[in-house]
């Protein structure tokens, strides 16, 4: 059974009480096991990184060691526990992976407290290892809380508004208290009262309540509303409180007989004290307000930031660090520029991958954590900075450099369109800004012609590269459009356009967008397309119901025999093999144009695969994942026959270069090689022999600084790269 999850941001998930995460596609399935390696101690993934960051806790004395509570509410399988020694630096995986867990606190001398949506969980080893708690195997627990004066008493907010619930042997017991309704956002103690604590609340009429039995029984205070988090004593003494609370932050002096609103706006993130200053994050003004006095003035800083849906924050010995929907950032005092700070965290939803042989970049991208590239095939990524304003991206165009070797590159996001003209270095909006964009394309022979599927407007075309879009006629009212070319007999393209949600058709068009027409596909659930070009045209499409398959360039479909069950991408670019991005069982192969089908599911068994693209060879594969990062798929895992054929590319180092740059080239075979470099105007400016592998370009002294384009020909290829030279 598959589950289709269409959100607003700020409407409430009713199992968690938090804010649902916004995402395009939604399936839940079954939770994942554990990927841990006891030899190292940690979680074996990699990025890129990111997740939802729904915690970040410090240790018990020790503000270097801080971990990282992921998780994603409508989703069991995606989450987990990561572990800073650094401060927040950098991160490693632990045993506690693949559960959704919505908050963490720490207690001495070296335990944390998880909550999760399959119990209560406990480290006793400063967050590497993980065991549940006993008394509350199975519970949703959704906030968890300790008591400064008695470890042993344990505070829990439970999932489906059923409250809070105490415990004062360390969780194997536990008992009502009074507040049976509502939902925990927010945990204090206060340290002059050791009996005197306070929970924050979202759900019930008041915001915050307040006890003085070590939480036996409890009272409300604050302002009317909701709360959303919790700073008692950001100063080490009790009479300071700061209330995230559903009109902004709220500050009280007086340990919360009165109140003051110090700062509007929306956050989901409590406010953090560094010993000094204060930090409170707010979603709607894009930053963090900052205050070096007390709370009695405050400065809005975004420099550095782009995602803003805050939801987690502490003080660690490297400085704040904001957690929101899609990561960490962090700033080692006020006024400073924050810098993603989450290297490490595997739990990103990767939506889309494109990998530009040509270059040998990989490129990746997902829900709120931004654009990624990797030059090394995955081991090693770095965020791309500038890169598109809005952080949630849905598609990369090109996914692959199959069709087109240039520099030009879109993506599509949750608002708007963004083009790059330099290999995906910096981005420029491209048209829909503030609008849900689903898919992207464009022609190869003409990168101002593209075209884009918004979320709930059908789709639109370009003609100048973005300054302006068109609608398309003749399409229904269906959400989530995916798109694809495929060239037509006799020259030009046909737009294909399938959509996620609402439509029992597949829909074509020959005149650029203008108009489009109708094939019938079963279901109401097509999520991805794919096609092959050349003598030999396919085209397919993902569903609901498997993979379906078309002779005809799109114009009628059939369902791939054996294909079932959910998929959510397919890609079918070359040869005979078809891949299946499933909903939860990994890659599924076809070596002869989906008549028969496989499991490939090594390294990824039981996952859900959002997007496919091919790598260097037709034996290499990099698959998104539904929370768990890239993963490479090579010959051997995918066990397709015979040798995979050379693919010509071409590198340089040093890059960028100020002197000599060596040229090594690869797949040529052994036959004749020639290296042509131009700069930026398309001008000749060196040719050299590359035979052997290798040619060195030394740039005359007249050269200028710039980005200069390498290419490499052979008798039947040619490969692209490029080369920063410095001055």
């Amino acid at each position: 059974m598959f589950v289709v999850i269409m959100v607003i941001l700020g409407l409430m998930d009713t199992e968690t009480g938090f804010p649902r995460d916004e995402f395009l596609h939604g399936y839940t399935n079954a939770a994942m096991p554990v990927q841990f390696d006891a030899g190292q101690g940690e979680w074996t993934g990699s990025g890129p990184w990111g997740g939802n960051l729904r915690a970040l806790v410090p240790a018990v004395g020790d503000n270097s060691t801080v971990i990282a509570a992921c998780g994603y509410s409508m989703t069991a399988d995606a989450g987990g526990v990561w572990r800073s020694t650094d401060g927040g630096v950098t991160w490693n995986g632990t045993s506690m992976f693949g559960i959704q867990v919505n908050d963490a606190c720490a207690a001495p001398p070296s335990t944390f407290y998880a909550a999760t949506r399959t119990g209560l969980y406990m480290s006793a080893d400063n967050g590497v290892s993980w065991s549940v708690v006993s008394g509350m195997p199975s519970a949703y627990v959704i906030k968890i809380g300790v008591s400064q004066a008695n470890p042993d008493v344990l505070i829990a907010g439970l999932s489906s508004n059923t409250g809070i619930r105490r415990s004062t042997d360390g969780g194997a017991t536990w008992h009502e208290v009074g507040l049976s309704t509502g939902f925990m956002k927010g945990f204090g103690c206060d340290p002059d009262h050791p009996d005197t604590m306070y929970v924050a609340m979202s759900g019930l009429a008041q915001p915050l309540y307040r006890s003085t039995d070590g939480g036996a029984t409890w009272s409300p205070t604050g302002p009317a509303g909701s709360g959303w988090g919790l700073l008692v004593a950001p100063f080490g003494s009790g009479e300071t409180i700061i209330l995230t609370h559903g009109d902004g932050f709220y500050m009280s002096g007086d340990y919360g007989n009165s109140w003051e609103l110090v700062v509007p706006g929306t956050s989901y993130a409590p406010a953090v004290c560094d010993g000094t200053n204060l930090f409170a994050p707010g979603i709607a003004a894009g930053g963090v307000y900052e205050s070096t006095d007390g709370g009695q003035n405050w400065s809005l800083n975004t420099s550095g930031i782009t995602a803003s849906y805050w939801q987690a924050g502490c003080a660690s010995s490297a400085g704040y660090l904001a957690g929101h929907n899609g990561g960490v950032y962090r700033s080692p005092a006020p006024g400073g520029q924050y810098q993603v700070s989450q290297e490490g965290i595997g739990n990103g939803y990767i939506h889309t991958v494109s990998y530009i042989s040509s270059t040998g970049t990989l490129f990746a991208a997902g829900e709120y954590h931004g654009l990624w590239k990797s030059a090394d095939a995955g081991e090693n990524w770095e965020i791309v900075n500038p890169g598109p304003a809005n952080w949630t991206i849905y598609e990369i165009a090109p996914g692959s450099d199959l069709h087109y070797q240039g520099p030009v590159m879109y993506v599509a996001t949750a608002s708007g369109v963004y083009r790059s003209d330099d290999w995906g270095d910096s981005w420029a909006p491209a048209g829909f800004a503030g609008t849900q964009v689903s898919s992207v394309a464009f022609d190869p022979a003409d990168p101002d012609r593209a075209w884009a599927g918004t979320a709930t407007t059908g789709v639109h075309y370009t003609t100048d590269g973005g300054q302006g879009w068109t609608p398309g006629s003749g399409l229904p009212f269906a959400l989530y459009p995916s798109l694809e070319l495929i060239e037509l007999e006799g020259g030009g393209l046909r737009v294909l356009a399938s959509f996620q949600q609402n439509a029992t058709a597949v829909y074509w068009s020959d005149d650029g967008g203008a108009t489009f027409n109708a094939a019938p596909v079963p279901g109401s659930y097509h999520p991805g397309l794919s096609t092959r070009w050349g003598d030999d045209p396919m085209a397919y499409l993902s569903t609901d119901g498997g993979i379906y398959r078309s002779w005809d360039r799109g114009g009628t479909w059939e369902q791939c025999p054996g294909s079932s069950g959910m998929s959510w991408a397919v890609l079918g670019e070359r040869d005979d093999n078809v891949f299946n991005g499933t909903g939860s069982t990994g890659i599924r192969w076809s070596p002869d144009l989906g008549d028969t089908w496989q499991l490939l599911n090594t390294g990824i068994e039981n996952r859900c695969v959002w997007d496919i693209t091919y790598g260097a060879t037709p034996g290499q594969l990099f698959a998104g994942l539904r929370g768990f990062g890239v993963v490479e798929l090579t010959e051997d895992q995918l066990g397709i026959p015979g040798p995979a054929p050379a693919v010509l590319s071409i590198s340089a180092r040093p890059n960028p270069a100020s002197g000599p740059v060596t040229l090594s080239v690869l797949g040529s075979g052994g036959g004749p090689v020639t290296v042509r470099v131009f700069d930026t105007a398309g001008r000749l400016a060196a040719t050299l022999d590359g035979q052997g592998g290798r040619a060195v370009w030394t740039p005359g002294e007249s050269m200028p600084a710039g980005v200069y384009l390498v290419k490499a020909f052979t008798s039947s290829e040619t490969a692209v790269s490029r080369v920063v030279l410095l001055r």
